[in-house]
């Protein structure tokens, strides 16, 4: 099965090449965050021991940030982590889906379901060690330069060095290679176990997309993830509870990756009946094409719902922590110029303030345990004038684990949101790429397709347009899942933070991520397209 594996990666080199881009780029991720962990490890070891035999203790900030870095590399690998297996799975079985023809193939001449799942191993094998040899080296510099940016950004010293040995290095690669095998042997599962006449009437329009495993997988995410989102609002105090909002991001994703096909198909029952109203045959035909393909229509629309949901998620994480922030400075400032002593002053000074009526005006000062005095005094009804009431400059208080408060620098609370803007912009390119990786493979796949539209009188410009209204349902369809997926992790996260439900931030943020990923839907699939409709329709089956 190895020598025919090798044979297979020589005859289908652009379709393999999806899965060595997402193995490399998850490798190189990866590393880069196993080297920062193993730099901080060593950077806060403890100190050698003294001639006498006892420790020298050091008491250096260094320490401090050292473990910071540590625990934010973990945090940060084991989302990175968490998206390249669900980016690998999803291009793999991708792949097996078009190749569902050449499997029954194989199982009408012979060949056993093990045999069929040891080639598609073997062949995630080849890639998967090519790919992580050749991410080492690139995921040892990445993690160097995410050290630079970091001590650029203020959250760690330019003192910590970068030591990086290999443990980190084959840590990464082995954990890489282990993902892709496991998502090659589930992507496997169905077509080595389905009976051969009926993976051949498959291979054209499948429609069975529902296992038991599955099922599972998709409750227990997103029970998981509801679990998650529940105690994130009601559990977890103030910022804190962003320790599991980025979970449950990924909880939800996961679920509803495993259930959007059925989710695609209620999403096209609801799109397809106004679509066919428009004028021109691209609009009802495209609308019939994603009907009959709704299984691998949803291959499609899982990596946009991945990168809309992600994107809005992580970023507006970040901007809800800082309007939140900037919402409790300004109420902070309320609160102290509301508190602050008032006196009352004399009849004949220049009238500031005028009370009309007979009113109570309680003034309060503070003592020196915290506790107030207040006396009531009422103002006749006569106007009274009273000295200007000044506020100092109230910093931003921030709310501290141990229930107290202090005031937040405005430079840690910028380094902070810078860092995890780039942290939460490395996971967002990782999928941005996958989907543009995905969608090519998508649509390479209908060459067959396109030649015959040809054949019967179809002209480029009909394919094309009909093309670029699949590819504006898969974006519509893919945003939506995708804001569905962050609307769950943002409103418990914001209700934590000060009991709002709507995310903090500008609109901007959410309408350029949607701008982005409905471009790159368009232009993956389009480009692909417009190179396959270049080859002769007599010659399209035949293209490699």
């Amino acid at each position: 099965m190895f020598g025919l594996a090798l044979q297979t990666l020589r005859h289908r080199k652009s379709g393999f090449v999806a899965s060595f881009l997402a193995l490399f780029l998850g490798a190189v991720i990866v590393a880069a965050c196993g080297g920062l962990m193993e730099t901080g490890i060593r950077a806060s070891a403890p100190p050698p021991r003294s001639g006498t035999g006892h420790a020298v203790v050091l008491f250096s900030p260094i320490e401090h940030e050292a473990t910071r870095l540590v625990s934010l590399s973990a945090v940060f690998g084991g989302i990175a982590a968490m998206v390249v297996v669900f980016v690998v799975g999803s291009t793999l079985a991708v792949l097996v889906q078009q190749r569902m023809r050449e499997m029954a193939l194989l199982r009408a001449v012979g060949s056993l379901p093990g045999q069929i799942r040891l080639l598609v191993v073997s062949e995630t094998l080849v890639i998967g060690a090519l790919a992580t040899a050749l991410a080492l080296a690139p995921g040892h510099y990445a993690g160097r330069l995410m050290l630079e940016r970091f001590a650029e950004g203020g959250m760690v010293s330019p003192e910590i060095p970068y030591r990086a040995g290999w443990i980190p290095l084959v840590t990464a690669a082995g954990a890489a290679l282990l993902a892709a095998v496991a998502a090659a042997w589930i992507a496997s599962r169905r077509a080595a176990l389905i009976r051969p006449a009926a993976a051949l009437a498959e291979s054209g329009l499948q429609r069975r997309w529902i296992s038991a495993p599955r099922l599972v997988f998709a409750l227990l995410c997103l029970a998981g993830g509801t679990a998650l989102a529940l105690v994130t609002a009601l559990v977890m105090p103030g910022s804190v509870a962003a320790s599991t909002a980025g979970p449950t991001a990924m909880l939800w994703a996961s679920g509803v990756a495993l259930v959007c096909p059925g989710l695609t198909g209620a999403l096209i029952a609801v799109l397809r009946p106004p679509l066919r109203l428009l004028p021109g045959p691209a609009c009802g035909l495209a609308a019939d094409n994603v009907r009959a393909r709704a299984v691998r229509t949803a291959g499609a629309v899982t990596p946009v719902m991945l990168a809309t949901g992600l994107a809005a998620g992580l970023l507006y994480l970040q901007t809800t922590t800082d309007a939140s922030a900037r919402d409790a400075a300004r109420d902070a400032r309320t609160r102290a110029a509301v508190s602050a002593p008032v006196a009352v002053a004399p009849a004949g000074l220049a009238d500031r303030t005028t009370v009309h009526g007979p009113a109570s005006v309680t003034v309060g000062t503070a003592g020196a345990a915290g506790d107030r005095a207040e006396r009531v005094v009422t103002v006749a009804a006569a106007p009274v004038a009273a000295a200007p009431v000044a506020a100092a400059p109230v910093a931003p208080v921030v709310a501290a684990p141990g229930g107290g408060a202090r005031a937040a620098s405005s430079g840690g609370g910028s380094a902070d949101a810078w860092i995890n803007f780039l942290l939460a912009g490395t996971i967002i390119g990782y999928a941005m790429i996958s989907l543009v990786n995905t969608l090519v493979v998508a649509a390479s796949e209908r060459r067959e397709e396109f030649a015959l539209q040809r054949l019967v009188g179809a002209t480029t410009g009909q394919v094309m347009r009909m093309m670029s209204v699949e590819a504006l349902l898969v974006a519509v369809m893919g945003t939506v899942l995708g804001s569905l997926v962050a609307a769950a992790t943002l409103v418990p996260f914001r209700l934590a933070l000060d009991g709002r439900w709507l995310p903090g931030g500008p609109v901007w943020i959410y309408l350029a991520i949607v701008g982005l990923v409905t471009a790159l839907t368009v232009v993956a699939t389009l480009v692909p397209v417009r190179l396959a409709l270049r080859v002769p329709p007599a010659g399209a089956p035949a293209a490699p």
